[in-house]
């Protein structure tokens, strides 16, 4: 195969950040068209990239025989009728996290996140997940879950220590927070699918899940399984102290979305993965794995991290220079990241993908990881719910 060619649905800030992965592709890709829900942002997108071509709708990308990979970059509430459509049209597909969720389409109650009980959500994401994969088994396409830290330096590194040590992992701990989106989407249930469990926690949940099928596949030729999941979730910015408060460095008007969450998880070996992710943390991105061995330690400090420590009385100082993700000032001591997006696995993985497609043979942050990833988070608020352990699907 010549270079692999893709066309991305959705103009926006994800998109942005793979236009600058696949520079550091080109020799093996080429992007060869967008489309957007309002054509005017793929004009714009495509002018800036030098894409060659602006499709009307995500069902005309998919159609395209101009086209090998369909590259969703759309909110989750539209991965699913995406990735359908492309897969009907024998396109691979990337995914960007989460593979899906509940967004309330079946009711027309505003506050989902609060009217609809999380044990029926739960059951619709099974649903969702069985769907979607039927559809890409039946038409022999490949699936990429875009979970970029399975591919950051740190976790590629963390993986052959394990490697080397040959000690199980009795426990692993990560995290996903900062300060809180400023995005309306975010918001509400229905446009986000959920709070900082659902579009935080999804990272940290992946890195552990993989952490743990890697274990399996390297000592018994298969990957050890999430069991059971408990939960908990909170809404901090709603308490009586901090509404009160004149000024707020947190975002905050979440409406029926949870700004606060930790999940333990029980794997089928006895071992446990415990995770937190929440929109109340200053200071800048937070993401940062933590496994114990029966044997050692090992801290993947992924954001921030002191590569590089930078000082200065004066925000204005660095001017536009870009220092680190959702910090709320440049002045002061700072971690300023030379290279956030490989840092963070963002060219690796899509090089993984592309790879994959031209040489035939599965991601390693594929479907199977996809749909382990959307159970653990709904069966975290399913018990969060409840107020007990849910078993996994």
């Amino acid at each position: 195969m010549d270079k692999v060619r893709v066309g991305l649905v959705g103009a926006g800030f994800i998109a942005r950040i793979h236009m600058s992965a696949y520079k550091e592709i080109s020799p093996y890709v080429d992007i060869v068209g967008v489309c957007s829900g309002r054509r005017e942002n793929a004009e714009r997108f495509a002018k800036e990239y030098g894409i060659p071509k602006v499709f009307d709708n995500y069902e005309e990308l998919c159609a395209s025989f101009d086209v090998d990979v369909v590259d969703v970059c759309t909110p989750t509430n539209l991965h699913d009728e995406v990735i359908i459509c492309a897969a009907k049209n024998k396109k691979h597909v990337m995914c960007e996290k989460p593979l899906t969720g509940y967004f309330g389409e079946d009711t027309d109650k505003e506050l989902v996140g609060i009217e609809v009980p999380k044990s029926f959500m739960y059951k619709k994401v099974l649903e969702k997940i069985e769907k979607i994969e039927k559809v890409i088994k039946e038409n022999r396409v490949k699936f990429m879950y875009g979970e970029n830290l399975v591919y950051a330096p740190s976790i590629e590194k963390m993986k052959r220590m394990i490697l080397a040590s040959s000690s199980p992992i009795l426990e692993i701990r990560a995290e996903c927070s900062h300060s809180g989106s400023h995005a309306s989407y975010a918001k509400k249930w229905r446009t986000s699918g959920g709070g900082s469990l659902m579009r935080l926690g999804s990272h940290p949940v992946a890195v552990v899940l993989h952490l743990k099928h890697y274990e399996g596949l390297i000592k018994d030729g298969k990957p050890i399984r999430a069991k059971a999941v408990w939960g908990e979730v909170g809404n901090l910015t709603k308490i009586d102290k901090f509404l009160k408060e004149e000024k707020h460095y947190v975002a905050t008007s979440w409406e029926d979305v949870e700004d606060w969450s930790v999940i333990v998880i029980d794997f089928e070996d006895g071992t446990k993965g415990i995770i937190f992710s929440n929109d109340i943390s200053l200071g800048g991105l937070k993401n940062w794995v933590q496994v114990s061995l029966s044997s050692g330690m090992i801290y993947a400090n992924i954001n921030p991290n002191n590569m590089m420590v930078a000082y200065t009385p004066e925000e204005s100082i660095w001017k536009e220079e870009y220092i680190a993700e959702k910090i709320e000032t440049k002045a002061g001591w700072n971690f300023p990241s030379p290279d956030d997006f490989w840092t963070r696995g963002f060219p690796q993985e899509l090089k993984d993908f592309i790879l994959a497609v031209r040489e035939d043979r599965e991601p390693i942050s594929s479907f199977d990881l996809a749909k382990e990833t959307a159970k653990v988070l709904y069966a975290g608020y399913y018990s969060s719910e409840e107020g007990r352990k849910i078993e996994i699907e």
